[in-house]
C-alpha cells in the first residue's frame, strides 16, 4: 500500500496564520510556503532550505507536490523519497537486516533525527557545524550522513549500555567539527 493516498492536497492553512515566502536571497533550493506564525529571518529559511530542498518528492512511483516539510510526518516521507534503494525493504515490514552494510531503517531514522534538530535549531551546535562544512564544500547529503555519525556515536552508550545521554559531549563534539584547524 502507498504511504500517500492519490489525489491528496495539501493541507488547508489554518485561520490566522501568515503565509511566509522564502527570502529572494535563498535562491537555489525549492522552500515552499510555510504557514507558520512568525516571520522567518533569511538564517532560519537558509536552514530550511537546508534541512529539506525539496517540496516534492516520488514515492512509490507517484510523484507528490503537496508534502510539507514542517510536518514531521510529511518531512519524513520526503526523507524516505530522498533514498530510493531502500523502498522495496521498507515496503516489507518484515524485512530486517542491511543493504550494503547499512540498516535502512536505522539510516532513516538518523537522517529523521538530524533533520528535526535542525529544522528546530536546538541543539544549535548541529547547524554550526553544518555551515561549517558546507563551507568547506562538503555536499548536502555527506554533511548530513557526518552530522549523523557524531550523534549516532553519542547515543551508542545509551543504547548499549542504558547511559543517560551526554548532551554536553555531543555539543563539543559538533564543535569541534569542521572548526578552524581541523583539516
Amino acid at each position: 500500500m502507498s504511504p500517500v493516498s492519490r489525489g491528496r492536497k495539501r493541507k488547508p492553512k489554518k485561520s490566522g496564520r501568515k503565509t511566509v515566502r522564502r527570502p529572494p536571497s535563498v535562491r537555489d533550493v525549492h522552500l515552499p510556503d510555510l504557514p507558520i506564525d512568525e516571520e522567518v529571518d533569511e538564517e532560519t529559511a537558509d536552514r530550511w532550505a537546508f534541512v529539506m530542498p525539496h517540496g516534492s518528492a516520488t514515492i512509490d512511483g507517484e510523484r507528490v507536490d503537496w508534502l510539507d516539510p514542517a510536518d514531521p510526518d510529511e518531512r519524513s516521507l520526503l526523507i524516505q523519497a530522498e533514498h530510493p534503494e531502500f523502498a522495496e525493504y521498507l515496503a516489507d515490514s518484515s524485512w530486517h537486516g542491511e543493504v550494503d552494510g547499512t540498516n535502512p531503517r536505522f539510516h532513516l531514522t538518523m537522517h529523521e533525527v538530524i533533520a528535526n534538530q535542525l529544522w528546530a535549531d536546538e541543539p544549535p551546535e548541529v547547524w554550526r557545524a553544518a555551515k561549517r562544512l558546507r563551507e568547506k564544500g562538503m555536499e548536502r547529503h555527506d554533511i548530513l550522513h557526518e552530522l549523523a555519525g557524531v550523534m549516532a556515536e553519542h547515543m551508542q552508550p545509551t543504547m548499549l549500555r542504558g547511559e543517560p545521554f551526554d548532551e554536553d559531549a555531543y555539543r563539543r563534539a559538533l564543535d569541534g567539527l569542521a572548526s578552524p584547524g581541523q583539516g
